[in-house]
């Protein structure tokens, strides 16, 4: 992945997940949704200028978090702005009381971290430091998830330890050279996005997800119209006898720790909604290549694992499946889950995530500043109050034991219902070690979970694939669906741009909202010069909702309609002003 030559600060491209957060943050502006925070506790005698030129350093090599988003005729570009943007924050909390300057201190993490990041302006990340005593100090770093992910908080620390500890030596800060940046990589990914092994692997993912409905376990409520982000957690712990049968089972089978966790909590998902189906996410580094290993970056991919139970098997049977998916999954993991999205065009509802409504992962211990000179350091663990997916298992493995959150939708479920589950989760997964040979008929479903009214364990089609399932319901009946396409985000964006009013959701009708026929032809001409498409002003009275617009614009797109007639769009609903 050579990196090009570029003119310092000239707009570059955003890579695919960095575009769809962009979307999401035109569309919802002001939210703190796609904030990723890491805090530690600093005991001893810190060298205050020490950790600045620390801190100052990560952002001069890593062009991404001193970028901002700029608006463009060819779509939102990143641009690079200098170093001297960013300015860490330093609070002093040594006059006040320790249990009072604790408490501030705790305001002030929930504060900042509640506080939106404006994606027009740099940097992409923001630094505290809170002098809590004058031997004890929070240090809380908190970036826009368009400029990082997981790994990228290790690198970051990485970088300032030795970053710091030269400084604190009066050496100059000396790292090895960064071979590309994130914009070298996001260019990269947009010359192969058409490429031989990027089609065959969208097309085993077309294969392999057709008919699919999410597995959404029944709820305590209605599912709201509209994602609001309010979330919530419970803890759940594998204790170290548990997790050593855990172990032992994945060894005799050949399978990690994550593939026996992760059958386990299929298993269960399956036993709640009544469906052989499961379909259940996982992020990935999607780091394949040695160039970008070093970089701090937006490259998490999600993986979408759908596991077939049908059959009653064995557990034994259930982690031969699951390993067998997984590893296919792997092998197909350079798709970017926004181009899947794209190409699979789930059916929209601004309510749900789209493809999975449920999240699962093992990972290591969080990631810690190290040999700091004259520093004890911790972890200063943060509360966590936004949801992304109806439910998100994260399970750390400490090597003797495992310990996790299950995040949740607030809207949705209700604290109890989510501590029954983790209970649950821990007893099923004791039964299924203990007794992998028996059929996962044999458990009963924990008690206290609302179980789903689907037919119990579908069984697969001829083609060995989960027989389509039918569309979940919430408790009023009405069908789940799933969300928005990067079309239908932009087609809302231009219209809340144009009319001046935000639109409820793909069903929002252009001209209910206030649209006439002069603002017809902005939004067409907005809309051709996002796409470079040359599109009809006749489009939008032909498809005058969100979504019917949309579906236009995407046919447009694969037909190369170009300038075409309206009367050779596809069918639509005529309507005039």
């Amino acid at each position: 992945m050579p990196g090009p030559d570029r003119r310092a600060h000239a707009p570059t491209q955003l890579s695919f997940a960095q575009q769809r957060l962009w979307f999401l943050d035109r569309l919802r502006p002001g939210r703190p949704d796609h904030n990723v925070p890491t805090a530690v506790r600093l005991r001893g005698r810190l060298d205050e200028e020490a950790l600045v030129r620390a801190l100052t350093e990560i952002v001069r090599r890593h062009e991404v978090l001193r970028g901002r988003i700029a608006d463009s005729d060819d779509g939102p570009r990143h641009v690079t702005e200098p170093v001297e943007t960013f300015v860490p924050t330093v609070t002093d909390l040594t006059h006040a009381p320790a249990e009072q300057a604790w408490q501030r201190a705790r305001e002030l993490v929930a504060a900042d971290l509640a506080t939106p990041f404006d994606l027009g302006t740099a940097p992409m990340l923001r630094a505290r430091l809170i002098r809590v005593a004058p031997d004890d100090h929070l240090l809380l770093l908190v970036i826009h998830h368009i400029a990082c992910d997981g790994w990228s908080l290790s690198v970051l620390w990485q970088e300032f330890s030795a970053g710091y500890g030269a400084a604190v030596a009066g050496r100059p800060i000396t790292l090895a050279d960064l071979p590309v940046q994130y914009a070298d990589f996001a260019d990269w990914q947009r010359r192969n996005q058409d490429g031989p092994v990027l089609l065959d692997q969208l097309a085993y993912w077309r294969e392999r997800l057709a008919g699919l409905s999410p597995s959404v376990l029944p709820a305590d409520r209605p599912r709201p119209a509209v994602w609001s982000g309010r979330g919530d957690q419970a803890e759940i712990e594998i204790p170290a006898e548990l997790a050593d049968r855990v172990r032992e089972l994945g060894r005799a089978h050949e399978v990690t720790p994550f593939m026996t966790l992760l059958a386990a909590f299929q298993v269960l998902l399956a036993r709640c909604t009544g469906r052989a189906d499961v379909t259940v996410g996982t992020p990935i580094s999607g780091r394949t290549r040695i160039e970008v290993e070093p970089l701090v970056g937006f490259f998490v991919n999600t993986l979408v694992l759908r596991t077939d139970l049908s059959g009653d098997p064995g557990f034994t049977d259930v982690l031969a499946r699951v390993r067998r998916c997984a590893v296919e999954a792997y092998a197909h993991q350079d798709v970017p889950f926004e181009r899947l999205v794209q190409e699979l065009r789930p059916e929209r509802d601004l309510g749900q995530h789209p493809l999975v409504t449920a999240m699962f992962q093992v990972e290591d211990p969080p990631a810690l500043p190290s040999g700091l000179p004259g520093l004890e350091v911790s972890d200063h663990r943060i509360p966590n109050g936004v949801a992304k997916f109806d439910l998100e298992v994260s399970m750390t493995d400490h090597g003797d034991r495992f310990t996790g959150v299950i995040r949740y939708a607030a809207d949705l479920y209700d604290r109890d219902t989510v501590r029954r589950l983790c209970e649950g989760f821990r007893a099923l997964l004791g039964h299924l070690a203990g007794s992998p040979e028996r059929p996962i008929s044999a458990w009963e479903t924990p008690p206290g979970l609302r179980v789903g009214h689907s037919a119990p364990m579908a069984p697969a089609d001829a083609t060995g694939q989960p027989a389509a399932p039918q569309p979940d319901a919430d408790r009023s009946g009405t069908p789940v669906t799933r969300t928005e396409t990067e079309t239908e985000l932009l087609v809302l964006e231009t219209w809340a741009e144009v009319l001046g009013v935000t639109p409820d959701g793909v069903h929002s009708d252009f001209f209910e909202l206030g649209g006439h026929s002069l603002l017809v032809s902005k939004v067409m001409s907005r809309l051709g010069r996002a796409l470079d498409l040359e599109l009809p002003v006749a489009l939008l009275f032909h498809h005058p909702t969100v979504a019917e617009l949309a579906d236009g614009i995407d046919a447009a797109l694969l037909a190369d309609l170009g300038a075409a007639e309206a009367e050779s769009l596809p069918a639509g609903k005529a309507r005039h002003p």
